[in-house]
């Protein structure tokens, strides 16, 4: 399943929630794009499926910020706060966090989005998350040494999941990055493996 519900979507009914936490658990996969993670923020099982995300009233009752640092740490900050900010969109200086995870195998250490926007300030359960790959956003000066989260996986029961912060609109969706990140990422979400090469 590949979401891209955005911030203000409406509440599926409950059959089809239970229905898809039923095929998550089982072993489904789901693929989290950019502005999936702005929706529904009062599903605990979905915000537990996306780890982080953003808006929604989100704040410290759903769990940390998520991000490194400047010194390549990675930090779970417990503060107060609401969930979800983003400066003016920019190509974005991408570093990949795992380098020999199928996704992001063979993938160059640093590299450039085209113009989009970098979600920041993005917090969540982010159990069983692994983050592949972080931005910093280059147009807010308080988001300096923060490298927020741009590729995720998470584990949900037997369900994998690829969650990208990435791909705003038309200019990022054309990227090469945003491309071969999202079909790697939903090959890795329907499978386990990925056979695509860069």
């Amino acid at each position: 399943v590949v979401n891209n519900m955005g911030w203000g979507a409406a509440d599926w009914p409950k059959a089809t929630q239970k229905a898809f936490e039923k095929y998550m658990a089982n072993g489904g996969g789901l693929v989290s794009v950019h502005a999936a993670d702005n929706s529904f923020p009062n599903w605990p099982a979905y915000n537990r499926m996306i780890g982080i995300g953003g808006w929604g009233d989100r704040n410290e009752k759903d769990g940390p910020y998520v991000y490194y640092n400047a010194m390549g740490k990675l930090i779970r900050d417990k503060s107060e706060g609401l969930a979800g900010t983003h400066g003016k969109q920019h190509e974005i200086p991408i570093t990949v966090r795992v380098m020999d995870h199928p996704i992001t195998k063979g993938m160059p250490k640093h590299f450039k989005t085209t113009k989009d926007e970098c979600y920041a300030k993005l917090r969540g359960p982010a159990k069983q998350m692994t983050v592949l790959a972080t931005g910093e956003d280059q147009t807010m000066p308080s988001a300096k040494g923060r490298h927020e989260p741009m590729l995720m996986t998470i584990n949900y029961e037997k369900g994998r999941v690829f969650h990208t912060t990435l791909g705003h609109d038309t200019p990022a969706l054309e990227g090469v990055a945003f491309i071969a990140t999202l079909k790697r990422g939903t090959e890795w979400a329907a499978t386990g493996k990925v056979t695509q090469k860069l």
